[in-house]
C-alpha cells in the first residue's frame, strides 16, 4: 500500500525528472541564472568603471581591499533584493494567470520564494566577486 505523500513525491520526481516538461523548466531556470548572472555583472562592472577614480581615492586614504570588496558585494546584495521583489510580484502574478488559463494547481510558496532569493543572492555574489578585479586594478596614480 502507497501512502499520499509517497504518491505526490512519485508524481512530482515523474513530472520534474522523466518528463520533457520538466526538463525544459529546469534548463530553463539554469539559463536564467546565467543571464542574470551577466546582467548583473554587466551593471556592475560599468558602475565601477564610472566610479574608478572614487575607489582609486579611497585606496589611496588608506581604506584596505576588504572594505572595496565589502562596498562591491554590498551593492550586488542591493541589486538582488531589488530585482528580488518586483520579480516575486510579477511571479506571483504569472502563477495566477497560469492557474486560471491552464487550470494547473500551481502556488508561490513561501518555501519556494525563499529558494529563488537565495539563488538570486548567489548569482549577484558571483557576479560582484567577478567585477572585483576592476576595484582592486584602480590605481591612485592614475588620479594626478
Amino acid at each position: 500500500m502507497i501512502t499520499r505523500a509517497e504518491l505526490n513525491a512519485h508524481e512530482r520526481h515523474h513530472w520534474i525528472v522523466k518528463t520533457s516538461v520538466g526538463v525544459i523548466f529546469g534548463f530553463g531556470v539554469f539559463v536564467a541564472v546565467l543571464v542574470g548572472t551577466a546582467i548583473v555583472y554587466q551593471v556592475l562592472s560599468s558602475d565601477i568603471a564610472t566610479h574608478l577614480p572614487e575607489y582609486a581615492t579611497l585606496k589611496a586614504m588608506g581604506y584596505p581591499r576588504r572594505y572595496l570588496s565589502r562596498l562591491v558585494l554590498q551593492q550586488a546584495w542591493i541589486l538582488s533584493v531589488a530585482g528580488f521583489i518586483p520579480g516575486l510580484l510579477l511571479a506571483g502574478l504569472l502563477y495566477q494567470i497560469t492557474e486560471r488559463m491552464a487550470h494547473i494547481p500551481v502556488e508561490m510558496t513561501v518555501g519556494r520564494s525563499l529558494i529563488v532569493l537565495a539563488m538570486s543572492i548567489v548569482m549577484c555574489s558571483i557576479s560582484g566577486l567577478a567585477s572585483l578585479a576592476k576595484v582592486h586594478s584602480a590605481d591612485p596614480a592614475d588620479l594626478f
